[in-house]
Order: C-alpha cells, then structure tokens, then sequence
C-alpha cells in the first residue's frame, strides 16, 4: 500500500500545533464554526447551503467542490457562505481519506467493481497535486469508468448525511430565529411601555 504523501503532509500541518503565521487550525475551524452559528437570514436558505455543503463537500470531487457549491446554491437557492464554511469543515486533509474510503468501499458494494484502494489514492494524489482542467482530463475522462463507482458511492454516502444536516440546521437556525424574534418585540413592548409611563406622567404634571 503505497504512501499518500500530500495527504499526509497536508495532515502534518494541521497537527504542528500552529502554522507559520502563528495561527493554529484548531482555532481556524473553531473560527468557521462560530461564523456559520452566526449567519443570518431565512432558516430555509441557510438550511439549504448547509445541506449543498455537506452532499459536495463529502463527495469525491475535491478540485470543483466551489464551483459546485457556487451552482447547486444559484440553481437550489440556498446561502452560499454556509454552502462553502460547511464544505471546508467537512472536507479538509484530515477528513478526505476517510471520505474517500468510504466512497470507495460503498461503490465497490453497489456496483461490485473490483477498482483497488491503492488505485483510489492515486486519485487522492492526483486531485492534490494537479490543476482542475488536469483533474477533469485525467481522473473524470481517461479513468471514467474507474471513478465511477467512487463517485456512486460517494453520492450514497453523502446523501442522507446532506438530508440530516438540512433538516437539523432548519430547527437549530428556526429556533435561533424565533429567539430573536421574541427578543425583540419584548425589547419593543418595553419601550413601549416606557413611553406610556413618560406620557402618563407628563399628563399628571
């Protein structure tokens, strides 16, 4: 079983503790957490670009998961930043062998192809080491029929994954929602309430 040295040396880098800048990748994903708990907007888009980013983000594409979060947003309606924030955290070097494995073993189940692991990681490599139109002509043209099944499997892999995150993040952003909501009109009913004081008092002066 040969070696995946972009992957691994991908995965060193998160595991060093910090980068060259001083930021550590802890902290990074925490940071992109926090910014997806604090996105605004209509719980049904949100809810929709974090499902898109969890279907693309677990699918065997790496080198066009942007342009097909940018797509199936545009084309699906749902919030593009959740769309991409929830790509990059499902979706980085310590989390893409497994995805990859799982693609593969699920493919190899449905379609019974006999495609090797080691033949996978050299995807893997290729997808780290070349260029998107590099990617499309070697791995989705000249190794169709080998990445097919990979991609099923990946498809069946991600799906109910992409349907659970939808219908969870829908509660968690409505509940977050409706929140704010009464927040609100108690914040206004109290001023409100101020004013009727104010205009009762000066009445009485």
């Amino acid at each position: 079983m040969g070696e995946l040295a972009p992957a691994n040396k991908k995965r060193n880098s998160l595991n060093s503790g910090k980068d060259e800048k001083g930021i550590s990748p802890g902290r990074t994903m925490r940071y992109q957490w926090l910014r997806l708990l604090r996105l605004r907007g209509d719980p049904f888009v949100l809810a929709r670009g974090v499902a898109i980013g969890i279907f693309v983000g677990l699918t065997p594409t790496i080198p066009f998961h942007t342009i097909l979060i940018i797509f199936f947003c545009a084309v699906g309606r749902g919030n593009l930043v959740a769309g991409i924030i929830v790509s990059f955290l499902v979706s980085n070097p310590l989390t893409i062998p497994l995805q990859y494995y799982l693609s593969w073993k699920v493919g190899t189940i449905i379609t019974g192809d006999s495609i090797s692991w080691e033949a996978v990681k050299n995807f893997m490599d290729l997808d780290y080491d070349i260029n998107m139109f590099e990617a499309v002509k070697l791995i989705y043209i000249e190794s169709f029929r080998s990445i097919l099944s990979i991609m099923l499997g990946g498809i069946v892999f991600a799906l109910p994954l992409a349907i659970a995150a939808y219908f969870s993040s829908l509660f968690l952003y409505g509940k977050r929602q409706k929140r704010r909501t009464n927040r609100s009109k108690k914040a206004r009913h109290n001023d409100s309430s101020k004013l009727n004081k104010q205009n009762s008092d000066n009445e009485f002066l």
